[in-house]
């Protein structure tokens, strides 16, 4: 987001008076959501991506959840483990995509709009949302997949197609050996775990160059956002560290942490011909995450269109709101 859109574009930050911030209980857990727009309006839910050990959460929507407002009924969710929602009772489930996809489902039967939702998911959140699709089709009207290396199984090699394959991550070509493994990792994640690097969230401004990976548009990454997630980060990042530290990655290779993307031991890019829904995919052009793996999905979905953001990393949505806000509103207005 540039400058210029950072001042004018109305964001949960400095229009406070345009949204609420809320609390429910779902499946016995205190639930912590963003609401925006006329209740009337279709419901529209935005569903988060990992909470990248710091609990980040619906503010990630920050430049989002107001402009869409103007048309739709918008919901956003602080997932379990994620802002001011609780932890899973069961630790050792914290950031797993099951649980967070159980819970959501939860949030929106506790909502009881009695009504079907647009679901926006962005990374692991479009698993979630993927999820819902397959597992609880009587919610969702349509559905919006944001860069979702979780439901694409970016550089998780395919057992059918040989042992040499590649995907493109930045324009670069990067063999796929299976594990999961992706060039950004080395900058921000201790070997062969996804916890991050010793000492490179001890300072806002390292904090702010972790945030900074996932964008294109450094610009997004706000120092009024940064403050922001500074204090969710005090909040969770020692609770993540203690049940998701080196403990947790000495027994967990990265094929077994990505085990859990899998619905019925099968990785949930084999499950999405099933969906029938109209289907938005968005990808980064310059995505860390790799581009490629977002066309496969495209081309499993039977009712599905694609748009690849240029000069967007993962976080497109921030990088570049205005066409994303844009986009979705267009995608979900009209008619099919």
């Amino acid at each position: 987001m540039s400058k210029s859109s950072a001042e004018t574009l109305p964001t949960i930050f400095n229009s406070p008076d345009l949204w609420e911030h809320k609390f429910i209980e779902a499946d016995g857990y205190k639930t912590s959501y963003a609401e925006a727009g006329d209740p009337d309006a279709e419901p529209l839910i935005l569903v988060h991506g990992g909470a990248c050990e710091i609990g980040m959460g619906f503010s990630r929507w920050y430049p989002n959840i107001i402009p869409l407002a103007e048309k739709f009924h918008v919901f956003a969710i602080d997932e379990l483990g994620s802002g001011d929602t609780d932890p899973p009772r069961d630790l050792p489930l914290l950031g797993n995509v099951h649980s967070r996809g159980d819970h959501v489902i939860a949030f929106m039967d506790a909502l009881n709009l009695g009504r079907k939702w647009h679901l926006v998911g962005q990374s692991q959140g479009g698993w979630i949302v993927t999820y819902i699709a397959i597992t609880r089709p009587d919610l969702v009207e349509k559905l919006v997949l944001i860069d979702s290396a979780s439901t694409s199984g970016s550089a998780i090699r395919h057992e059918d197609k040989g042992e040499e394959q590649y995907i493109d991550v930045n324009r670069q070509k990067v063999k796929v050996d299976g594990s999961g493994w992706l060039p950004y990792f080395d900058k921000v994640f201790e070997p062969n775990s996804k916890m991050p690097k010793a000492g490179l969230l001890d300072t806002k401004k390292s904090f702010k160059e972790y945030v900074s990976v996932f964008h294109e548009n450094k610009d997004a990454v706000t120092d009024e956002w940064i403050d922001h997630l500074w204090s969710y980060k005090e909040k969770w990042m020692p609770i993540y560290l203690s049940h998701r530290g080196k403990d947790y990655w000495k027994d967990k290779a990265l094929n077994g942490h990505y085990a859990q993307f899998e619905v019925n031991g099968i990785q949930i890019r084999e499950h999405v011909h099933k969906i029938t829904v109209p289907t938005l995919v968005l990808w980064g052009r310059n995505s860390v995450k790799g581009m490629d793996p977002g066309f496969e999905v495209y081309k499993n979905l039977p009712n599905a269109e694609m748009y690849v953001f240029n000069n967007a990393n993962h976080f497109l949505w921030t990088d570049k709101p205005e066409k994303f806000n844009s986009l979705v509103t267009w995608f979900l207005e009209r008619d099919m």
